[in-house]
């Protein structure tokens, strides 16, 4: 509306100019009054004028259009395991367990049957406890072999492998603080259409040395949330719990989303929060069930909390469900004849 007027201002100058017989001395003295009017004028504006609201009525898209895709969440081609995961762009995923007791093992389980199920897919992981590459790698194709890959064939391990190539990104900057790590994804978010993000564990990213342990972790969580939606990834953090108490049975009790280290705050700054634990490790090594159990989701209209009790194969790196091989199953429809 302002220019508008403005551009009236400038019309007005012209008729003046031109259309009128004044005499010059009086058109100079009215010319010049005009000018100081909208110079006047769009200084009042420019100085008056409200700035643009950073974040406020952002999203333009329709509602019917939202609501459609608010639970757009893709399937694991685990059936039994969609009821209580979906894969979700723009969420923060925390995964939490004991140590040595498969949290990260389950997460990349998903990732790599995802990744075979959708050619869209792509991941960066940040694991510095599985540097390097090769040793990520080979646990994935020791799950799509069914045993180690030493006794397979070199031409077969290389078919399986090559699937991965510009697909698996694992990420390992010279500094492991946050500022690198998130460098990195976005780079391969923009350039390579990384769509999954992984940090694996928190515990392996470094600490300013100027801010303590929770000022960090605030700090941390917060901008974990911006950069998924800013980045629409699905974006997973692994945390270690603190360390457990044996209970009367003699095994750790169930891992709590409130006891990872960091306490409570990473559980509320999570959209799910996934548990995985051994309940019978303590006593009984060679027992591997596992129990995944989702302790948080923040929209139950996406799935909603449950476990599930699984059976761990160490030489095939699979999950069984009721003795069913989980992987082989999930896959067979479309990837049987070209892993197996």
């Amino acid at each position: 509306m302002i220019d508008s007027f403005l551009e009236n201002i400038d019309h007005l100058h012209n008729l003046v100019v031109i259309k009128t017989n004044l005499p010059q001395k009086t058109k100079k003295e009215i010319v010049m009054t005009i000018q100081s009017m909208k110079r006047s004028l769009s200084e009042y504006v420019e100085s008056n004028s409200l700035v643009q609201i950073d974040g406020v009525n952002e999203d333009k898209s329709d509602f019917w259009d939202w609501l459609n895709q608010g639970s757009n969440a893709e399937t694991t081609h685990i059936k039994e395991y969609d009821r209580m995961f979906k894969w979700k762009y723009g969420w923060v995923n925390s995964w939490t367990g004991y140590s040595n007791e498969g949290k990260s093992s389950w997460l990349y389980f998903l990732i790599l049957i995802k990744l075979l199920q959708d050619p869209n897919a792509k991941v960066a992981v940040f694991s510095p406890e599985n540097y390097p590459r090769h040793k990520f790698v080979k646990d994935w194709v020791k799950t799509m072999l069914g045993c180690d890959p030493k006794y397979s064939t070199k031409v077969k391990c290389d078919r399986m492998i090559e699937q991965f190539n510009d697909r698996l990104f694992y990420v390992y900057p010279s500094n492991h603080d946050i500022e690198s790590i998130e460098n990195q994804f976005k780079t391969l978010i923009k350039i390579n259409k990384v769509n999954i993000t992984v940090i694996d564990p928190f515990l392996k990213v470094t600490r300013p040395t100027t801010m303590s342990d929770l000022q960090y972790l605030t700090l941390f969580i917060k901008r974990q949330e911006v950069f998924a939606k800013q980045f629409n990834v699905s974006h997973h953090v692994v945390y270690h719990q603190v360390t457990p108490v044996i209970n009367e049975t003699g095994n750790y009790p169930e891992p709590d989303m409130y006891k990872m280290k960091g306490g409570g705050n990473i559980a509320d700054g999570s959209d799910t929060v996934s548990s995985i634990w051994r309940p019978y490790r303590k006593i009984e090594e060679e027992n591997k069930s596992v129990m995944i159990k989702t302790q948080k989701v923040k929209d139950f209209d996406v799935f909603k909390n449950g476990y599930i009790k699984l059976d761990y194969n160490l030489s095939k790196n699979r999950y069984f469900l009721n003795g069913i091989d989980i992987f082989e199953d999930s896959i067979k429809k479309t990837h049987k004849n070209e892993l197996f």
